[in-house]
């Protein structure tokens, strides 16, 4: 906007540089015009007049030639060692001699007698064109002072009136897409201002948009879990007393959905935006305890691999990986959990033996709602809380996978000692 200020500036001061100049020109030429026409009548005065002593030019004048011509076109006067000027009856601008002149004439007729010739006038305008040349100069000068300090004022006072809009448009970067807020303030009465309160009304309706969603999936959710609950739990006594595939079948979908409907209320509640509540917890006792619930899948463990967290949420972090890890590979049998100590970090390795991924399906594994099983049988949420859930340990998660090479999601948690020294320090 500064910009397109000075630029307008700019023309304006252009225009009207061209008319100041034209104007300057026009009234130049005309005032030398009428210096050269009042010589020349002096001059026919005189002559008609047969004054004797008398001068022919104006002497203040100065930068004037005159000559007498006869008809011939013979220089009489000064001599005709001089070559003529320029004959012109009207005052005009031409070269003569080399140099810029305003050239006129009128006869040259004796007292009472007949006309023998031209007296002609040449003033030399050298200097009137210099006088145009700087003003010319000045006044690019001036309108190029003109046009930067306008630009520099523009843009500051633009710079001024944008900022507010600056720090909005910042501000709405860096919103938080699951718990929109918006605690910037503009207190202007103008269309920033404006802009600034329907951004916070639009805001603050998403959130509560979002508030009352979470509301209703979380007692969906809720609603699903005890039934489901239930279920699970009959099904799998059925399943111990009768070797039946098909209650083992109905047992793993129930506790599939069970696991789901969590995955479901901890979303629904904003549980992963919550402090985690800490207590000195076993990840290797974890990973043991959620790998039995799948049969053939392979558990090692080197130490306690204590840590500082949620039993709770770390068993839904093992739980998710290791079905996910199940469902790739087809069985629990291409499935290896491995759970390390290290002095400073824990480490849990879950690895399968299936398919793999698509770089660019790896890329956007932990992504929330994004998942590549079909028929809606995923729902794109285990990696996405798995990966929640550690960042709130103070933790990280990566997936290493390859088309056909199966794939490996490494967990990196602080140990219990790194977490103690650090608070200690």
């Amino acid at each position: 906007m500064g910009i397109l200020l000075t630029v307008s500036l700019v023309v304006a001061l252009l225009a009207v540089a061209i008319m100041a100049d034209a104007l300057f020109e026009r009234q130049q030429l005309a005032e030398l015009q009428a210096l050269l026409d009042r010589e020349l009548d002096r001059v026919e005065r005189l002559l008609a007049e047969g004054g004797v002593g008398e001068q022919l030019l104006d002497e203040a004048v100065g930068k004037l030639s005159l000559q007498f011509v006869t008809a011939a076109g013979a220089v009489v006067i000064p001599g005709p060692d001089e070559p003529p000027i320029p004959l012109q009856v009207e005052p005009t601008m031409t070269t003569y001699a080399e140099r810029p002149v305003l050239v006129g004439s009128t006869p040259w007729r004796l007292a009472g007698g007949p006309v023998i010739g031209t007296v002609r006038l040449a003033y030399d305008v050298e200097d009137a064109l210099q006088t145009r040349a700087n003003l010319r100069s000045a006044l690019l000068v001036a309108g190029l002072a003109i046009a930067a300090i306008t630009l520099t004022v523009s843009l500051l006072l633009v710079g001024r009136e944008l900022r507010p809009l600056a720090r909005l448009a910042q501000r709405a970067d860096e919103l938080d897409p699951i718990e929109p807020v918006m605690d910037l303030e503009v207190a202007r009465d103008d269309e920033v201002g404006r802009v600034a309160s329907a951004l916070h009304r639009a805001v603050e309706a998403i959130r509560l948009r979002k508030v009352e969603e979470r509301e209703a999936l979380a007692a969906v959710a809720h609603e699903l879990a005890a039934p489901l609950t239930v279920v699970a739990g009959q099904l799998e006594a059925l399943a111990q007393r009768d070797d039946d595939p098909r209650l083992h079948a109905a047992h793993e979908a129930a506790r599939e959905l069970l696991h789901t409907s969590r995955d479901l209320l901890t979303l629904a509640r904003g549980e992963l935006n919550l402090p985690v509540d800490l207590e000195v917890v076993s990840l290797a006792g974890i990973a043991q305890r959620v790998a039995a619930e799948y049969q053939g899948v392979a558990v090692q463990t080197v130490g306690a691999a204590q840590v500082l967290g949620s039993e709770i949420r770390l068993a839904q972090v093992v739980r998710n990986l290791i079905r996910n890890a199940v469902q790739a590979a087809g069985s629990g049998e291409g499935v290896v959990v491995r759970v390390d100590t290290l002095p400073a970090n824990v480490t849990l390795d879950v690895l399968d033996d299936g398919p793999g991924m698509e770089p660019e399906v790896a890329r956007r594994a932990f992504e929330r709602n994004f998942t590549t099983r079909p028929d809606g049988r995923g729902h794109g949420l285990g990696l996405a809380v798995v990966k929640s859930i550690v960042e709130a340990h103070g933790g990280a998660v990566e997936l290493r996978s390859e088309a056909g090479e199966g794939a490996r999601v490494v967990v990196t948690l602080p140990s219990l000692d790194a977490s103690l020294s650090n608070d200690d320090a």
